[in-house]
């Protein structure tokens, strides 16, 4: 699921890393106001924040890398 936040497309499901290193994973609820609630996957107590609230404590974030595996290899080739 992706959202749109002041025209940057954010994938929910993939782990955000903010600019100080953070990294959040939204927990599938979102505000009475439609914000989605991020889960803070590292730090000493368990966080939950809005997606805005991130953005404005953390800094921007993006989503963390997914490493390439045969399959996507495969379906490159065959597409070409």
């Amino acid at each position: 699921m992706t959202t749109d936040l002041d025209g940057t497309t954010v994938d929910l499901d993939r782990v955000q890393i903010a600019v100080d290193g953070s990294r959040w994973l939204w927990n599938f609820e979102h505000t009475d106001a439609g914000d989605p609630l991020m889960q803070r996957l590292d730090g000493p107590i368990p966080t939950v924040l809005t997606l805005p609230a991130v953005l404005t404590t953390h800094g921007p974030v993006l989503a963390e890398r997914q490493p390439t595996t045969s399959a996507m290899y495969r379906q490159v080739l065959e597409a070409a």
